[in-house]
């Protein structure tokens, strides 16, 4: 029995050589996919099958596909178009982490995000992007 796995995994390892694999892309489809088909058990439509259906096959595709070079770009493309967003919920996700201790404001001039410790009184906050000072109460 443990022969028969060895050369399971042996094959399925020289089979998927070459192969894209799965990138960002393909993990977001895949997700997306999950998250149609289990809204579709519970609204019952056919439209969110038929997407997450698409989605699932789609991710299937970039899985198996030999043409790495143009899933490489394809995956490029996507992580530029995603990176924005993800790091705007990275900082939201850090302000919610620290708002009991810290206090966030912008810049006047600039616009610029920043940050002063609670409790500390009155302080003259100089940004460092524009080198503006402004005075706020923490």
């Amino acid at each position: 029995m443990r022969n028969f796995f060895d050369n399971l995994s042996q094959k399925l390892f020289l089979f998927m050589q070459g192969r894209n694999g799965m990138d960002t892309l393909a993990q977001y489809a895949l997700g997306a996919g999950i998250i149609l088909t289990v809204l579709d058990f519970i609204f019952g439509s056919m439209i969110l099958s038929t997407l997450g259906l698409a989605c699932l096959i789609y991710a299937m595709f970039r899985c198996y596909s030999k043409n790495v070079t143009s899933r490489a770009l394809e995956n490029a493309k996507f992580e530029a178009w995603v990176r924005k967003p993800k790091a705007a919920l990275s900082r939201a996700r850090l302000r919610w982490a620290n708002r009991k201790t810290t206090k966030y404001f912008t810049c006047a001039q600039c616009g610029q995000s920043l940050s002063v410790p609670k409790g500390k009184g009155t302080l003259r906050v100089t940004c460092p992007k524009c080198h503006a000072q402004t005075t706020v109460k923490s």
